[in-house]
């Protein structure tokens, strides 16, 4: 019995021992099937995103709810401030160009013509005392200044100025000093460029304004005299009136000076005796004037402010 158990385990031994070969060399052959089958196969597809869900919002509160409809039924704010919300905005006005503002300075040469009317009455009796004469000067000073208009036009300047004779006198075959002669005017002048990139205009002018006279010499000793008997005469400056056109050049030499000269003719009158009252029982009248045309040349220059 035991000699049977010991031959048939060698023989169950034997049979392992051959039939092992065989099982490794199948498992071989399953497992490069499998891994053949594995790489022939197409990669499973990838699972597609899924959507994120979206944020719940947190319920509104009453508060919130109360904000919301009133901001809806707010009407939408207006573009244009009314007039009394709008501030006040100040105009700033742009400064001037130079030479928009000038003064000017010059002296004239000038000669006249003119002609003293007088009389002098007592009752029907009346004495002539009327002369032609010229001007013992022939030189006087001018001031002014002067502005741009552009409004009207650019090339027109509005201005004023004074215009200083000093001792105005008689020459020729009567020699009659009247006093200190000095004028007061309103000038308008219109520049038109003519070379030189503007630099040169012609410029026609006028003026017109005022005379006065301040009594001197001889004048003023009639004036005396004439009180001395009676008469009512004052001794106070005299007025009168002048008009005048003007052509000329002015030259721009810098961006705030400028040359000129200018010819000038001048129409002027003045009013020393304008006098008739009852002395003891006669009838005074006296009247005296002046009536002169001048021509001239003024050269000055104008400096921008």
């Amino acid at each position: 019995m035991p000699l049977l158990l010991s031959r048939a385990c060698c023989a169950l031994l034997a049979v392992s021992l051959l039939a092992a070969p065989e099982v490794e060399a199948a498992s071989r052959t399953k497992s490069s099937r499998t891994k053949k089958t594995r790489s022939t196969q197409p990669p499973p597809p990838s699972p597609a995103p899924q959507p994120e869900p979206e944020p719940v919002a947190p319920a509104a509160s009453p508060a919130s709810e109360e904000t919301t409809v009133v901001a809806a039924a707010a009407p939408p704010p207006s573009k244009k401030l009314s007039t009394a919300a709008a501030p006040k905005m100040k105009q700033v006005e742009a400064p001037a160009a130079p030479g928009s503002l000038r003064i000017g300075v010059g002296a004239d040469l000038f000669g006249e013509g003119a002609r003293m009317s007088g009389q002098q009455g007592i009752n029907a009796s009346v004495r002539d005392e009327s002369f032609d004469y010229g001007s013992a000067g022939f030189l006087s000073a001018t001031a002014w200044v002067s502005r741009a208009m552009p409004s009207v036009s650019e090339r027109l300047r509005l201005g004023a100025g004074l215009r200083i004779y000093g001792n105005y006198a008689t020459s020729g075959g009567r020699e009659v000093g009247f006093g200190l002669l000095n004028e007061a005017f309103l000038s308008a002048e219109y520049g038109l460029p003519i070379a030189d990139q503007d630099r040169v205009e012609v410029v026609f002018g006028g003026r017109a304004g005022l005379a006065l006279l301040v009594p001197g010499r001889e004048f003023e000793g009639e004036i005396l005299r004439l009180r001395e008997q009676g008469v009512d005469v004052w001794n106070v400056p005299r007025v009168g009136w002048l008009l005048g056109p003007s052509v000329g050049v002015r030259r721009r030499m810098s961006e705030r000076i400028w040359l000129r000269a200018d010819l000038m003719g001048q129409v002027e009158q003045l009013f020393l005796f304008a006098t008739s009252q009852e002395i003891s029982g006669l009838r005074f009248t006296k009247n005296w004037s002046t009536l002169s045309l001048r021509l001239g040349l003024n050269v000055g220059a104008e400096f921008a402010l």
